[in-house]
């Protein structure tokens, strides 16, 4: 028996319970047997040589009652022997029965306990995919109305513009002698179309940019950088290696890297920015790095929603999203996505048609 098994599943205890009593027994009535023997052997002899083991003065009578008195005396010790015995294996018996009663008792509320565990993990990891997928699907479906609105924004406003434009370019000429102020009037417009048409322009391509599908991945996250450096005055160091994505999958960075500026010209008050981007062992790896005030990483922030969205949109990727900051020390912000995420996608997240925003010009 092992200092660890308990003793009611040891398989000698039992055995050597009964041992022991059978032992006592044993020698208890040895003892009795014993003493009776020599008990008689004594009073043989002094029947024979006449010396008694009473008194002198005892008769008979009082040699036969002390004979009963001895006897009492060896068979009361005798049963006593027996049922002290008896009661002590009772008493083991029911202690070993109980604490068996007991430890499967326990046994059964563990196994209860691990199998209500059990589910709950279960259903614990079912919801977390039921929820990483409708991300993914609103994700997918805020990117397609995007598209769908820049498209409309495109073909519909685009073409009420430029037929304005048109129609004030024709009427200039027949307006050559006419007032300086209807002059200025046309002017005016001319200058308010072409306002439209540079506001057109921006919605479209924070909608959906145009570059991703002219330019790349890299080329687009450059020119993100530099127009957040001229509107924010932040100095932004990038460091972009070429890599192969889809459309959708550059979409997805861009994004990443859009809701990190944001949060950057919002709350960090940094005076520089590093964006890096990169492939290692069929994982692409994007970072963005300030050297702003930073924050408590294990206090909750007053918005969270930028970071929960980039978490949720990288995870939905099957990627890995980790964010390293201090006060004061600014903060890093990595993902960490496959490859082949970003590169091949399922027949229901088809490639969304670009927006060809240089339509306006």
């Amino acid at each position: 028996m092992t200092p660890q098994m308990p003793l009611y599943r040891s398989r000698i205890i039992v055995p050597l319970v009964w041992i022991a009593a059978v032992a006592m027994l044993l020698i208890s009535e040895g003892a009795y047997w014993q003493s009776s023997r020599a008990l008689d052997e004594l009073i043989r002899i002094d029947r024979e040589t006449g010396v008694q083991v009473q008194p002198a003065q005892a008769v008979p009578a009082a040699e036969n009652e002390q004979r009963t008195i001895i006897y009492t005396a060896l068979t009361v010790a005798r049963v006593g022997v027996a049922a002290l015995t008896l009661m002590a294996l009772v008493a083991l018996l029911m202690y070993l029965r109980q604490a068996r009663a007991l430890a499967e008792t326990e046994e059964r509320a563990k196994n209860a306990e691990q199998a209500v565990r059990l589910r709950l993990e279960s259903e614990v990891i079912s919801r977390t995919a039921e929820l990483t997928d409708l991300t993914r699907y609103l994700l997918n479906a805020r990117e397609d109305e995007r598209s769908r609105l820049a498209r409309n924004l495109h073909d519909d406003l685009g073409a009420l513009l430029t037929s304005a434009k048109l129609d004030a370019a024709r009427i200039k000429p027949r307006l050559a002698g006419a007032a300086p102020g209807t002059l200025e009037l046309l002017a005016h417009l001319v200058s308010a179309l072409n306002s439209s048409v540079a506001l057109g322009r921006d919605i479209i391509e924070n909608l959906r940019p145009s570059a991703l599908s002219n330019l790349g991945l890299t080329e687009t996250l450059e020119i993100l950088a530099r127009e957040f450096s001229e509107n924010s005055g932040v100095q932004v160091d990038c460091k972009l290696e070429p890599v192969t994505v889809t459309e959708a999958g550059g979409l997805m960075v861009y994004r990443l890297v859009q809701e990190a500026l944001t949060n950057i010209s919002k709350y960090a008050l940094a005076r520089q920015v590093w964006i890096s981007l990169s492939t290692l062992g069929g994982q692409v790896q994007i970072s963005v790095r300030d050297d702003g005030q930073g924050f408590d990483t294990r206090l909750k922030p007053v918005s969270v929603y930028g970071l929960v969205g980039m978490r949720f949109r990288v995870n939905a990727e099957g990627g890995v999203l980790a964010v390293t900051s201090a006060p004061g020390q600014g903060t890093l912000i990595e993902a960490t996505l496959p490859q082949s995420a970003l590169s091949y996608k399922a027949a229901s997240d088809a490639p969304i048609a670009a927006v060809a925003a240089q339509t306006y010009s």
